[in-house]
């Protein structure tokens, strides 16, 4: 995450003390992306109560390589997998392209906080269940 210029400047306050941890690990759906046998990106899907893409961040070097988009339709695909209806996703502003591009609808704001001091888009992911036909 620290390797993001993403979070650099002014959104650099959100990763301030942060780290995640092996109970982390343990209890979301967690991937890793390598290229090279470097670290190229990851996800951490959270299997609460309202499943969240809780962590998505793609290094600088993988940035425009497709790697973001492969992990997107891998989480979409766990979630179906498992039988998750919908993924909710508080973005970071600069991505929200992206998560819309990939299918996700802008929901609602969430608010400023202390620590986060600027207002994040809500985004939900339908995810459609196996055998699904969309319309023509």
């Amino acid at each position: 995450m620290h390797r993001s210029s993403a979070y650099h400047g002014n959104y650099a306050s959100i990763l301030d003390g942060y780290a995640i941890t092996a109970d982390q690990i343990d209890a979301d759906v967690f991937y890793i992306a390598d290229l090279q046998d470097d670290i190229a990106g990851f996800y951490s899907l959270a299997l609460d109560d309202e499943p969240e893409l809780d962590l998505m961040f793609v290094a600088d070097h993988a940035q425009g390589s497709g790697i973001g988009a492969k992990l997107f339709q891998h989480m979409a695909a766990e979630a179906k997998r498992r039988g998750i209806p919908s993924i909710k996703i508080i973005s970071h502003p600069p991505s929200v392209g992206f998560y819309q591009k990939m299918g996700a609808t802008i929901v609602g704001t969430k608010p400023p906080t202390l620590k986060v001091t600027w207002a994040r888009p809500i985004l939900n992911l339908a995810i459609q269940p196996s055998g699904w036909i969309e319309d023509a």
